[in-house]
């Protein structure tokens, strides 16, 4: 099966719900990936193998990371504030909210025997899509789409 035939859906899904379009659509596909169950793929008459997101989650923290720190710099906060800016933006709780909130849930590719979305699932899932935007559009686009799912608020400048 095609990368578009078998998770076109939920990546068409995913780019309305952050507001962002893809180019490299695989990057979307392994940041939804939840399965550890082997899931494989036609890409250019090739098959590939699509990770689990846990590693794209890893880069997507870190990144998303640097965006925050870098509002809390601009913003002149003081050094103390910038661990509850990071705990309250990044905890696994408000990043399952803000995907539930914007039904990522329909679009996480689950091994075949869970039946719903964890918390856990979807705090990973929401990193690994930041990380994978980061990959995709730059820092600038990662930006955006935390914006997009309520993660960080618009600076005013």
């Amino acid at each position: 099966m095609d990368l578009n035939s078998r998770f076109g859906d939920k990546i068409k899904r995913c780019e309305e719900a952050t507001g962002y379009v893809f180019v490299k659509k695989e990057l979307c596909a392994e940041a939804l990936n939840a399965s550890a169950d082997s899931t494989a793929y036609y890409y250019g008459h090739t098959l590939k193998q699509l990770r689990k997101n846990d590693r794209l989650a890893v880069y997507g923290d870190t990144v998303a990371d640097s965006v925050l720190c870098h509002r809390w710099y601009k913003q002149g906060h003081e050094k103390g504030v910038w661990d509850t800016m990071r705990k309250e933006a990044f905890c696994n709780k408000n990043l399952a909210e803000r995907g539930f909130a914007h039904q990522l849930d329909v679009c996480i590719i689950r091994n075949g025997g869970t039946v719903s979305v964890s918390d856990k699932m979807m705090a990973t899932a929401v990193e690994a899509i930041l990380g994978a935007v980061r990959l995709d559009g730059g820092v600038d686009a990662l930006t955006t789409v935390m914006g997009n799912l309520g993660i960080i608020v618009p600076l005013r400048e």
